[in-house]
């Protein structure tokens, strides 16, 4: 008789698969580490609009 497997199991299979032959277990849950992490969680990416892109090519704002 087999068993039926459930969606976790088959995305760690699925993992296990895509990881070979690599030696260590693959990672599908959430951290366990027990630092604080290095910087904020709920840190986002700076906002930069395409003038200023613009600008930083044109090599405007640098000191000299």
């Amino acid at each position: 008789m087999t068993e039926r497997k459930t969606g976790k199991d088959k995305n760690v299979d699925r993992a296990s698969e895509m990881s070979f032959p690599a030696s260590d277990a693959p990672a599908h849950g959430r951290t366990t580490a027990t630092e604080p992490p290095g910087r904020p969680v709920d840190r986002k990416a700076p906002v930069v609009t395409k003038d200023e892109i613009e600008r930083a090519k044109r090599g405007e704002g640098h000191k000299k």
